[in-house]
């Protein structure tokens, strides 16, 4: 009777250990609506299709939008730390303040995005698609821009330091006075890059006017 009741005490634990994260999940799930401020910390949006939304200033911390449609979505001043982004479809859309740390937005379609004053410390942007985005005065330091498409990007002002930019593409990007102490820059393609008084990757700063690489 004693091992009997030890079993089923062994087996109503197991069943917890996998109905609490569910519930968890699903309670998360009903709270995340398609509205401004909305509360999706944690949420399981895979492929959600949310073109065009309003979802500005919402809680999407550790959300998982892997391959989400927010083509033109507003996600202004949005927290999205820890967010699974991976593939998602963010052309156009406004991700102007918001907060990106740590996210993973590796192969994802951000070209003509605003990202202005966004902080993306530590998030992994490898292979991502930012052509002609507004990155100015963003935070990427530590960020991961390996092989990413930074084509006519404004990345005025922006902090990159210590950010892996290696194989990236910056052809006709705008860099003035960015910071890029420490950055990674092998193969970095760079053609008429504007970098005009930014701070290069051993610390001095290019002069006036420079174009194409810092001199």
């Amino acid at each position: 009777m004693k091992f009997h009741r030890k079993k089923i005490l062994s087996w109503l634990k197991y069943a917890l250990s996998i109905a609490t994260p569910l519930l968890l999940q699903h309670a998360a799930l009903a709270a995340c609506r398609m509205e401004p401020n909305a509360q999706c910390q944690g949420a399981m949006l895979k492929n959600v299709n949310w073109k065009n939304a309003d979802v500005g200033a919402g809680d999407f911390r550790d959300a998982n939008l892997e391959g989400a449609n927010l083509e033109g979505t507003r996600l202004r001043g949005a927290d999205l730390r820890g967010a699974n982004l991976k593939s998602a479809r963010l052309l156009r859309s406004d991700l102007t303040d918001a907060t990106l740390e740590k996210a993973d937005l590796s192969g994802a379609n951000l070209k003509h995005a605003s990202l202005a004053r966004s902080r993306l410390i530590g998030a992994n942007m490898s292979k991502s698609f930012l052509d002609w985005a507004d990155l100015s005065g963003a935070f990427l330091d530590h960020a991961n821009l390996t092989r990413s498409h930074l084509v006519g990007a404004d990345l005025h002002q922006a902090n990159l330091r210590d950010a892996r930019l290696d194989g990236a593409f910056l052809n006709y990007a705008n860099l003035k006075q960015a910071k890029l102490g420490g950055a990674s820059m092998q193969r970095t393609r760079m053609i008429d890059a504007r970098l005009s008084e930014a701070e290069w990757t051993d610390g001095r700063v290019c002069r006036a006017g420079a174009v194409g690489w810092c001199e």
